[in-house]
């Protein structure tokens, strides 16, 4: 028995070590396929310096091959040379010089988000979902966003040339657009006749969850009934924004967005931690421009609430998550880290979010969102008028 014992004991222990060699291989096996590779870039970095036309310098080679390589993984990711680091940062301040438009790439193609309203890039009719083919006569082709955005700004009054494709034209259409000191003013808001509000976020900025709260108080103490919440032509911004602005909605412990990253263990979940400061019907606007943060709203408020209703058109589908990553020569990467899901498990990445009524806007029509004309905000109006009487026949 005791020979059993020690000989079973001894295939275990031989399993073991096989099984550690194994694993030990397969890790020597990565690491020299690893090698290997760098031994390819390496190669063709000397034939580039040794037979290229022109000089250059090593590190334009090392930086050019590094936002190949983050620019091949998705839309989002990206190298960012120091210089470009102020580019993520601006927006969130509210103020900046350029052009007033969310960019995006989509298919390899620098496509518009949307638009900011009451910019020269809004004033000179450029629609979410334009193609940018060229900026000052240089094709966008193997541009990253940031590399885009970084041309289109400029000092206010000087001039930039761009080409664009339009869904349904039969050639492109250059735009010449003056720059100009872009203010978005986050929060926008309005009282309605029959006790309604009306309240627009244009993107999540640092300062936009206290603007909407000081919104929602007043609404609340002039006892107004049920609001429009307009996400139109919102390309987003910051996460912890619109996880502020979901929980003025959302009662305690609500599930408001969750994000999973490569791995099981890699989910972040983020519920609701305070009481609600509005409780009344809401009804969303919501289009083709409304993008990635406004979509954590949109998802988080319709799959907890029932006296929400999404009007207008299907979202843009920018459900992932960057974190910026700094390198030692104060360069970073932008990189895709996560996906974000809506509490009831769905990831928009490419799908958007559907509207329980949709609505689409004349394509000829350059309307200001939320004034007369505006069919979808009409729309919205009707429908929330419903919604209230329907929640205070109940209450």
């Amino acid at each position: 028995m005791k020979k059993i014992i020690l000989f079973v004991m001894g295939l275990i222990s031989l399993s073991v070590i096989i099984g550690s060699d194994v694993q030990v291989s397969q890790a020597r096996l990565k690491e020299e396929e690893i090698y290997r590779n760098i031994e390819l870039f390496i190669d063709a970095m000397e034939v580039v310096r040794r037979d290229y036309v022109n000089n250059v310098e090593d590190k334009e080679l090392v930086y050019g091959a590094l936002k190949g390589m983050l620019i091949s993984l998705d839309p989002y990711s990206a190298f960012l040379e120091p210089k470009m680091k102020e580019e993520l940062q601006i927006e969130t301040k509210g103020e900046f010089q350029g052009v007033g438009m969310e960019i995006t790439l989509k298919d390899g193609i620098i496509t518009v988000v949307s638009p900011i309203e009451d910019t020269p890039a809004w004033n000179a009719g450029i629609k979410p979902d334009d193609k940018i083919l060229e900026i000052e006569g240089e094709s966008t082709k193997g541009f990253s966003t940031l590399e885009a955005a970084q041309k289109l700004r400029g000092k206010k009054g000087t001039q930039v040339k761009i080409k664009i494709m339009r869904k349904g034209a039969s050639e492109l259409k250059e735009i010449s657009l003056t720059r100009d000191v872009i203010k978005v003013k986050s929060v926008r808001e309005k009282k309605l006749d029959n006790n309604l509000g009306y309240v627009r976020i244009r993107d999540f900025q640092e300062k936009t969850a206290y603007d909407f709260l000081n919104v929602l108080k007043d609404f609340n103490s002039n006892d107004i009934k049920g609001i429009v919440l307009d996400l139109r032509n919102n390309p987003g911004g910051l996460l912890s924004s619109s996880v502020a602005i979901s929980e003025m909605f959302l009662p305690t412990g609500k599930l408001i967005v969750y994000t999973q990253g490569r791995e099981e263990g890699d989910k972040h979940s983020y519920y609701s931690r305070k009481k609600e400061v509005w409780n009344k019907p809401v009804v969303i606007l919501i289009n083709q421009g409304s993008a990635s943060a406004s979509e954590i709203v949109t998802g988080a408020l319709k799959d907890n609430l029932s006296t929400v209703s999404l009007v207008g058109h299907k979202t843009f589908g920018k459900g992932s998550v960057q974190n910026l990553i700094p390198l030692k020569d104060g360069s970073a990467l932008k990189l895709t880290i996560a996906h974000y899901y809506t509490p009831s498990g769905v990831c928009i990445e490419g799908k958007g979010i559907e509207p329980d009524i949709t609505v689409e806007l004349p394509e000829d029509n350059h309307i200001t969102l939320g004034d007369k004309g505006d069919v979808q905000y009409l729309s919205a109006i009707e429908e929330l008028k419903k919604i209230v009487d329907t929640y205070e026949s109940k209450n």
